[in-house]
């Protein structure tokens, strides 16, 4: 009867799961009617007043709230690489911190200085990648958060959160700490997890606000990975308070699952999807992969920090096979993010966050495969691979997740402060610091965990496993990894603190392959940017016919011709009417005449670079023209600029209004 209910237990708690996460997917992509203006306004009042009073202290100022998440990111992620360090030498020299027993810390087997540093790390996570999520839901938006101040404001609370939860026990003595024994610090335990759940409320909601504030415009994949992740954390946060209240261990178990495996992946994989595409300036490769990660992620079980399960055979073995599956949408977004990565190659390796994100992606499959093997082994309860899966986990964490907040910070935090990346090359060495110090330390541990696990199964009495040596080196071989944390940190303060700098609002690169712009509506060329559109998007204006040529004239809405727009002057309209043609005859697109005039790859083109493009041209009726007169007559927003979407409406006006096609003999 007890194994029954345990069956009921967890197929109740993980169908409730699966069916709330398909009921919010559903929501974001059909809407919630006439509800949803209701909901957001009410949405918008948590997030504006209250606390009253202490949502007023924080700046509401664009890119404040994500700034302040990935700030305390790094902050974390400093202290985590650290402990880890000082939790390898202590494998080595298990008296190298006796010292720190008068402050009421105990090394005894060093587990205390471990799942401290797990803490650790697992917020400089969340903190990291969720602050990276929150700008690209912001770039795939009206450019903000719905409410920056308030996602500044739950930064501080939870780490205030996080913080008195360590310090609550040395300040009223509690002897306590271990949670697996009950008592006043397995209460403050169960306080701490639902604390967690409810502060990520109003994050979750402003998310949700900011990325419905759309309009049109297709939810970005990065977006759906950051909602469906940061919906799982708080169910599973609520999961473990009141599992634990109800002793119902099958579903303390699945939320550990969901917190530890659905919810860091997720996470990695919206920055992933956000950082890869936009610094490669390429469409991602695979529509099916990418949904295929997305739908198996949270159907299967990751195979990292798996425990035993206790439960049936029926349980047992169904566990083992989507334990088993939980390994294909890993391979599927690796895979998927390799191939948009090597599609742009020679635009990754200049950015040190995409070379970040790229190097994470391909040691992801890796940690899968040893994580597979030994997640089974804990899983089936034989026990034969030791503490190599802890090794494995805490590794993948480190490398994998330390080098997707690298990729985060070092991509998005210049685009939420409108400055660019300070010293990239320090940035870059630093991400190589992590990724050696990372994989050359995990390398090495294991071979010491293999070792020792070598000489006790062979129960030979007189041989003795020494892994000092292992663990002295693979101690040495981390420590690279927290240079590289602390190099890190200091890069992005220095971006922080930088005078200067250019706006980088406008030079978004979006995953949207097409944008649709509908007969009948309205737009502005920097509301389009605000929602995501970037210089790869091709924009589908009204409807496209063929003429008998075989051309395409794009057919462009009357709705974008208002009185704001400026006609060519009449010295120069004759010249653009024979270079349009010109265009024409060449079978030259507007995409690759704007990528031969953006000079600086800055997404906008000065007076200057037409000048120089005009010069360089091989028609020569273009020298008689005035460039920054003919700039100011196509610059539609005024910021004294050409972008894509302006040159396009300009000559798709003279195509018009002239009947363009391309002539039978090109000139």
């Amino acid at each position: 009867m007890m194994e029954v209910l345990c069956m009921e237990t967890i197929f109740i708690s993980g169908g409730f799961l699966i069916a709330l996460l398909f009921l919010l997917s559903q929501s974001l992509s059909k809407g919630v009617g006439t509800v949803g203006g209701a909901l957001k306004q009410i949405g918008l009042f948590i997030l504006q007043k209250n606390p009253p009073g202490l949502v007023d202290i924080f700046d509401d100022k664009d890119g404040s709230g994500s700034r302040t998440w990935m700030n305390f990111g790094m902050l974390w992620l400093v202290f985590a690489a650290l402990l880890g360090f000082l939790s390898g030498w202590h494998n080595y020299d298990p008296t190298a911190l006796d010292s720190l027993a008068s402050v009421g810390w105990s090394y005894d087997d060093g587990s205390a200085l471990t799942d401290a540093t797990l803490n650790f790390l697992t917020i400089a996570l969340l903190y990291g990648m969720i602050g990276s999520g929150m700008v690209a839901t912001a770039r795939n938006s009206n450019g903000r958060m719905a409410s920056e101040a308030n996602a500044s404001m739950v930064a501080v609370l939870l780490s205030a959160v996080l913080v008195a939860s360590y310090l609550l026990p040395f300040i009223f003595g509690f002897l306590d700490i271990d949670t697996e024994t009950g008592g006043v610090a397995t209460m403050l335990y169960s306080l701490e997890t639902l604390a967690i759940g409810l502060l990520l409320v109003p994050v979750f909601i402003n998310v949700l606000i900011t990325a419905a504030n759309r309009g049109e415009q297709e939810l970005q994949t990065s977006v759906w990975f950051l909602i469906l992740g940061l919906a799982a954390y708080i169910l599973s946060m609520f999961y473990m308070f009141f599992g634990e209240l109800a002793d119902a261990t099958q579903t303390v178990w699945l939320a550990e699952r969901v917190a530890h495996g659905w919810v860091p992946l997720a996470l990695m994989f919206s920055v992933g999807y956000h950082v890869i595409p936009m610094t490669a300036k390429q469409p991602i490769w695979s529509g099916s992969m990418r949904t295929a990660s997305m739908l198996l992620l949270f159907i299967t079980i990751p195979p990292f920090f798996m425990t035993d399960a206790s439960a049936s055979n029926f349980v047992t073995n169904l566990g083992a096979i989507l334990l088993t599956l939980g390994v294909l949408p890993i391979f599927a977004a690796s895979i998927n993010l390799l191939m948009t990565a090597s599609s742009g190659l020679s635009s990754v390796v200049k950015q040190p966050g995409a070379i970040a994100a790229t190097m994470a992606f391909l040691a992801l499959p890796f940690f899968a495969i040893g994580g597979y093997f030994t997640a089974m082994d804990t899983f089936v309860g034989t026990g034969e691979l030791g503490s190599m899966g802890e090794v494995v986990n805490m590794s993948m964490l480190f490398t994998v997740g330390g080098l997707l907040v690298l990729a985060g910070v070092f991509t998005n935090y210049p685009n939420a402060i409108g400055k660019p990346l300070a010293t990239p090359s320090t940035a870059t060495l630093a991400t190589w610091m992590v990724l050696v110090g990372g994989v050359a330390s995990t390398l090495t541990y294991l071979t010491g965990e293999f070792t020792a696990n070598a000489v006790a199964a062979s129960e030979v009495e007189d041989v003795v496993a020494n892994s000092g040596g292992f663990y002295l080196t693979g101690a040495a071989m981390f420590y690279l990894a927290s240079i590289g944390t602390i190099l890190s940190t200091m890069v992005v303060i220095r971006t922080g603190i930088s005078a200067t700098g250019r706006t980088l609002a406008a030079e978004e690169t979006s995953d949207m392959a097409t944008y649709t712009l509908t007969s009948g509506s309205s737009t502005t060329i920097r509301d389009l940017i605000g929602r995501g559109v970037g210089v790869d998007t091709a924009l589908v204006v009204s409807e496209t016919e063929t003429n008998e040529g075989g051309s395409t004239i794009i057919a462009v809405d009357s709705a974008l011709h208002n009185d704001e727009i400026k006609e060519f002057p009449t010295t120069t309209t004759s010249v653009m009417i024979d270079f349009v043609q010109y265009l024409a005859n060449t079978n030259q697109s507007v995409f690759q005449l704007f990528a031969s005039m953006d000079l600086d790859n800055s997404g906008k083109i000065d007076s200057r670079e037409f000048l120089a493009a005009l010069e360089s041209s091989k028609f020569d009726g273009l020298s008689s023209i005035d460039a920054s007169e003919l700039v100011e007559s196509m610059d539609l927003d005024g910021d004294g600029e050409l972008n894509l979407p302006e040159l396009d409406i300009a000559i798709a006006q003279i195509k018009r209004d002239h009947d363009i096609v391309p002539s039978e003999e090109e000139e």
